[in-house]
């Protein structure tokens, strides 16, 4: 090795070790300023991959987050659909022989022998003097209640048939003569009575089926077995309940 143009072995030893050690001391610089750069360049990617890590967790989170919040959202639609239903009742109600009957309001379930004493109201079945079945109606709102007809004879339903709006209702009562009850005053089993309600609730016209049997006796001895109404208003079919309204399948 030569140190100033001039070989080392012409110069003390020291002197040489000494050049020599000035001239491989920038290459020593280098090597290690080179293996820095790589030691950052790995130390970099480390922290990348880390912090890809570290969001990948994020955005699983995230997910889970907001899968709960649909899972959350999707009972509270559930909750709330679960709300507007079809409302059934079995109240194995007789209908008294007398002028008074039986008054029922249909939401609430509530019964009595006087008006004055059921809130809200929405059917009295009774006897009158002729010994014979009737209904009488609410009045107010007006065009909210009455039975299901044809014509002006309260029909007599067979399970599926369509009670709503389309349907015509009529509220004759006693004082009308019996001609609008021949379906009721006369032994029936199984058949139903179509309702238009007022759903003091929902403040909202509804319509029901309420399944009556009747004997032979102008329609004595009557007694309400079941009704089911659609709280949100819409047709409703004769003998239809929640249960039956589901369907299942076999996968």
């Amino acid at each position: 090795m030569a140190f100033g143009g001039v070989p080392c072995g012409a110069r003390s030893t020291m002197d040489c070790k000494a050049a020599c050690r000035r001239v491989r001391a920038p290459w020593s610089s280098r090597w290690i300023e080179f293996v820095d750069f790589w030691r950052n360049v790995f130390s970099f990617f480390s922290r990348g991959v880390e912090t890809m890590k570290r969001s990948a967790v994020l955005a699983n989170s995230i997910r889970r987050i907001v899968g709960l919040s649909a899972g959350a959202l999707v009972l509270t639609v559930a909750s709330t659909s679960s709300m507007a239903a079809v409302v059934c009742s079995s109240p194995a109600l007789s209908v008294p022989a007398n002028i008074d009957g039986v008054y029922l309001n249909l939401v609430t379930g509530a019964t009595g022998t006087a008006g004055g004493s059921v809130a809200g109201w929405d059917i009295n079945l009774y006897q009158t003097g002729a010994s014979a079945l009737y209904f009488f109606w609410p009045s107010t709102p007006a065009n909210s209640a009455g039975g299901a007809s044809t014509a002006t004879v309260y029909d007599a339903l067979d399970a599926g048939q369509p009670i709503g709006p389309s349907q015509t209702y009529i509220v004759n009562s006693g004082s009308g003569g019996a001609a609008p009850f021949a379906n009721w005053q006369q032994a029936q089993t199984g058949k139903y009575l179509g309702v238009r309600f007022y759903n003091e609730a929902t403040s909202t016209i509804n319509y029901a089926w309420i399944q009556l049997n009747t004997g032979a006796s102008a329609g004595f001895p009557a007694t309400i077995n079941q009704y089911c109404y659609d709280n949100t208003g819409i047709a409703v079919t004769s003998g239809t309940t929640p249960v039956a309204l589901q369907k299942f399948s076999v996968d």
